[in-house]
């Protein structure tokens, strides 16, 4: 009998320790898909070379069902300096005079090199003195290569 009461008290151990593991990797494998299903855009690499910012953003969504609205958004996130884990070194040099950004859905697609779109905020002729934050009007928007409408007062009052 004592034999049967200690193999019972190891299956229920066991049993414990299973469902406890269960817990704590589904956890963790939830926190990262609601992180990756946010919605909300995070910049994840950030090079700067002469003035100009080269992002990779992961869009935290299965898709886009609106590219122009979502290069906006971004830009409007870089005007304001408002991404989660990258911050621009403004202190120095200021904010960037041009930005180039490659878009991708999550970090998965990231790492797979899978990228959504492109996005590039400029001014038709490189000028050193302009920048992203206080000459918004002299800038142009493109995605894939193709021009976007800006209206600059509507950038302007959203991002002051």
């Amino acid at each position: 009998m004592e034999m049967n009461k200690w193999k019972r008290f190891l299956e229920a151990a066991l049993l414990i320790l299973w469902v406890a593991g269960m817990f704590c990797y589904g956890r963790q494998d939830s926190s990262e898909w609601k992180e990756s299903h946010s919605g909300i855009p995070d910049a994840l690499s950030s090079v700067s070379s002469n003035n100009w910012q080269y992002l990779k953003v992961v869009a935290n969504s299965d898709r886009l069902n609106d590219k122009e609205a979502f290069a906006r958004k971004v830009i409007q996130m870089c005007r304001e300096n408002s991404f989660h884990t990258i911050r621009f070194s403004t202190d120095i040099n200021g904010y960037p005079s041009g930005l180039c950004i490659t878009v991708y859905l999550n970090r998965k697609d990231l790492e797979k090199g899978r990228q959504v779109c492109e996005i590039e905020f400029r001014t038709e002729e490189y000028m050193e003195d302009c920048n992203i934050k206080d000459d918004v009007e002299k800038f142009h928007l493109y995605l894939d290569g193709k021009e976007i409408e800006v209206i600059a007062e509507a950038a302007k009052t959203c991002c002051s």
